[in-house]
């Protein structure tokens, strides 16, 4: 049985985790006020859906894995879990502004001061965890400037670009929470496709 492939493909999910996606207006987004953070750092989210990512392993040959993840967020710690289409855990993340932690089956845990950071490690490029808990709420990170396309029909947001990646929101709830996005990148390529159960 291979597992190498299904391991970095977990890794490479742990974006997704990922993440995530009628006329549109474009915008610069500047970043929100410390006030604006601060609300967002006392907010506790849960999630609970499936991901589909399309990357290049370390050979340059295309996979492919899917699966189901949960995502548990309070104040600026972030844990998320992935697991195969069987229910088997792939891989579990933790992030905190001070350390971040990829733990594998099997192996043992592996720490950086960042997830960014860990993920790059890992991998050898670097996926947008830290954005990620930004864009599953359908607005940009606030660490750099955002050009974003909103529906001026319903004012929700249709796509935004940061940091290198493109977000696209195709569905949302009937409470306006993102229930369908898709997030690529160029260089390296990668494609990660999230639907939000909550």
């Amino acid at each position: 049985m291979r597992t190498f492939p299904l391991r970095s493909a977990a890794m490479v999910a742990a974006t997704a985790l990922a993440l995530l996606l009628s006329g549109c207006a474009a915008t610069r987004v500047r970043p929100p006020s410390p006030a604006d953070t601060a609300a967002t750092a006392r907010t506790l989210i849960d999630y609970e859906g499936r991901f589909a990512v399309k990357y290049n392993d370390q050979n340059g040959t295309e996979r492919n894995a899917y699966g189901n993840f949960t995502w548990h967020q309070e104040g600026d710690t972030v844990s998320v879990e992935f697991k195969n289409p069987l229910g088997q855990t792939l891989a579990i993340i933790e992030s905190a502004p001070a350390s971040a932690t990829l733990q594998l089956p099997n192996h043992p845990p592996q720490t950086a001061a960042k997830i960014d950071d860990l993920m790059h490690d890992a991998l050898g490029f670097a996926l947008p965890v830290s954005s990620l808990r930004y864009w599953l709420e359908a607005r940009p990170a606030p660490d750099s400037t955002a050009k974003t396309d909103v529906d001026s029909g319903n004012g929700r947001l249709k796509e935004l670009k940061q940091n290198g990646w493109t977000v696209d929101y195709y569905e949302y709830a009937q409470d306006n929470s993102v229930k369908r996005m898709h997030l690529t990148h160029e260089d390296p390529p990668l494609a990660i496709g999230i639907v939000l159960d909550h």
